[in-house]
């Protein structure tokens, strides 16, 4: 009977045993799917946020189009291009009910277009970025071996054999970057190379570049353009007096460096814009007290007086 009465016992013990581990899954589950589900209404809040960024930077580009005068910089230049210097236009972190987001603006003129760029062009911008010649000609090589469609090897370039001899995580993909931080695996590119030119590149936009925005590494990665030229092109940018076409800009320099660059015309002209065309808008969106943050990037383009949302992706 004790034996009975123990052997009882001992079955409840385990029962209670199992009804607790059964109670602390299923609370640990309960517990997993409301954070996931709190995760999910924070995370769409500061997209929702985020999306009122790019619908504020929308209204604004569009009534700069309509009223170009309508800044304090009201002056002749903004007439002839409204868009002209969009990074001083927003900046301020804006408050929506409890959600906030901030908006940054960029002419996406101002920098070199990575799935537009020939191997040249790369490669300038790698020399005026001050890397060595032979590494900055193997990188560019990589980068179009990166991005074509076949897996034939430039002279001293990188294909799939390569990177799997060499133990790579990421093969190349045979088309044209989906993301700039994929270039962190293209072979020579290291975190410090990475650093170095990543503020000089986008994936947006049509490749013109803005000779009136770009900055000076960009400037020399264009074809024909020499020290002088761009010296030339940044005094009119600092004394506010933009440059209008590449005959301008030709009828500036010296006889020999002017022939240089007119002998360049018929690849530059499709190559360079002299006004803000296309907007990058960067807007940045969250709740209060979340940590959660989602970034929305748009891509405006100017067509007669509108502007035009033709780009949207979300991180």
């Amino acid at each position: 009977m004790k034996s009975e009465r123990g052997f009882a016992l001992l079955a409840a013990l385990w029962l209670l045993v199992a009804l607790s581990v059964v109670g602390l899954e299923l609370g640990f589950r309960a517990r997993e799917r409301r954070l996931s589900a709190a995760n999910a209404i924070e995370s769409a809040r500061a997209t929702a946020a985020a999306d009122a960024g790019i619908a504020d930077a929308h209204a604004l580009l569009a009534d700069l189009l309509i009223r170009p005068g309508s800044t304090a910089r009201g002056d002749l230049d903004r007439a002839l291009n409204p868009w002209g210097g969009p990074e001083v236009l927003l900046g301020d972190t804006v408050t929506l009910e409890r959600n906030r987001y901030v908006v940054r603006l960029s002419d996406a003129g101002a920098a070199l277009n990575l799935r537009r760029a020939d191997e040249e062009q790369l490669r300038r911008l790698f020399a005026a970025l001050r890397i060595d010649f032979g590494k900055a000609d193997r990188l560019a090589q990589a980068i179009m071996d990166w991005q074509d469609g076949d897996n034939l090897h430039r002279a001293r370039g990188a294909e799939q054999d390569d990177y799997l001899a060499a133990g790579a995580a990421v093969l190349p993909e045979n088309r044209p970057f989906e993301h700039l931080r994929d270039l962190r695996h293209v072979m020579g590119m290291t975190s410090e190379l990475y650093a170095l030119v990543r503020p000089y590149l986008t994936l947006l936009g049509t490749g013109q570049v803005n000779l009136n925005a770009a900055p000076r590494p960009v400037l020399l990665a264009l074809p024909g353009m020499s020290e002088r030229s761009v010296d030339i092109v940044l005094r009119h940018r600092s004394g506010r007096r933009p440059l209008r076409s590449l005959e301008e800009l030709a009828n500036e320099l010296p006889t020999q460096p002017r022939a240089a660059l007119q002998s360049h015309f018929p690849q530059l002209l499709p190559l360079v814009a002299f006004e803000t065309r296309e907007v990058v808008a960067t807007s940045d969106g969250w709740a209060d007290g979340s940590r959660l943050h989602a970034v929305v990037t748009g891509l405006f383009a100017r067509g007669g007086s509108h502007a035009f949302l033709i780009a949207r992706s979300v991180e």
